[in-house]
């Protein structure tokens, strides 16, 4: 999840520091971050390493801090996990000064590193960090180390419906195979996908392209059905007038069409003006603050930026 700009620019939580004293405390006082975002722990992994702990002890101390009469575990919960259940009565920890929120962040950037959470859980992270510290997507980017729009990325996740976000969970499908499924709005044809997706082995293209044509097909319905609407009015023109109303209103359907993508891609309200006496128009798009102009700016970039399978820019269809 993290490359090597996120392992520059995020805080490495275990290195050794000025003043830090390793000592041993008991495994029964110890208790885990409160603000842990990983809620699963792969059993492979974690036999492996309670067999490592049985053979060797635990050899890396774990970071805590003093709460009350126990201490709160900041780095290193698998390995105090593992030494329960290896039996042992002491590990050794190295205690340090943190507050809240620096726990929460600590705990989140540590799981981020190595790549310990599902691509859920590290959205749910995200989420609740922004929450309590007061965050912007730009600030917890930073803070991060990672882009603003990886960061918009990631939250997009959350609107996953229950079901497709329990695939992800559960490692059936990655957040590179589920986000294009985000543009559909059918919570039940957004699972419908998803399970399918899984079962069949989609990658993450295949999905893009199934999406793609989901929409184009869902637009050509609404179109024709409105375009059918339009011709049999009932209004009590006739002849060429209202050949000519019919028209204009065919080619408004129409264009809502591409509004109505463009407001779906940018997450904001789009509005497109078609002239009234000549070919053009204007596209109106809204923005809520700094931070969401910045967002719609680097999806607009995005897209211009990316080849299609002509090697032409990607662009919008109806």
């Amino acid at each position: 999840m993290f490359g090597s700009r996120a392992k520059a620019s995020a805080p490495a939580v275990e290195e050794k520091k000025e003043g830090d004293t390793v000592t041993e405390l008991a495994v029964k006082d110890l208790v885990p971050n409160p603000y842990q975002p990983r809620h699963t722990f792969d059993p492979e992994k974690m036999q492996d390493l309670i067999h490592s702990v049985k053979e060797s002890g635990v050899i890396q101390p774990l970071i805590v801090r003093k709460k009350g009469r126990q201490y709160e575990i900041v780095a290193g919960e698998r390995r105090w996990r593992a030494a329960k259940e290896a039996g042992l009565a002491k590990v050794p920890v190295v205690v340090r000064t943190y507050d809240d929120a620096a726990m929460m962040e600590v705990a989140l950037v540590e799981n981020l590193q190595r790549s310990d959470l599902d691509p859920l859980e590290e959205a749910r992270g995200i989420k609740r960090m922004m929450e309590a510290l007061q965050l912007t997507q730009e600030e917890a980017a930073k803070r991060l180390g990672k882009s603003r729009a990886a960061v918009a990325n990631t939250l997009r996740l959350l609107n996953l419906p229950e079901a497709a976000a329990q695939l992800v969970a559960e490692g059936q499908l990655t957040a590179g195979q589920v986000r294009p499924l985000l543009g559909l709005e059918d919570p039940e044809k957004i699972t419908e996908l998803a399970q399918q997706a899984a079962a069949e082995g989609w990658s993450a293209r295949a999905v893009e392209e199934v999406v793609n044509r989901e929409k184009q097909a869902d637009q050509k319905v609404d179109y024709l059905q409105q375009l059918n609407d339009l011709l049999g009015d009932e209004a009590p023109e006739k002849g060429k007038n209202k050949s000519k109303k019919a028209l204009k209103k065919a080619q408004n359907v129409y264009v809502r069409g591409f509004q109505d993508q463009l407001t779906e891609y940018l997450g904001t309200r789009v509005k497109i003006e078609p002239a009234k006496k000549e070919n053009g128009g204007r596209i109106i798009i809204e923005y809520y603050n700094d931070d969401d102009l910045e967002r719609v700016y680097d999806l607009l970039k995005e897209k211009d930026e990316k080849p299609s399978s002509s090697g032409t820019p990607g662009k919008f269809t109806v």
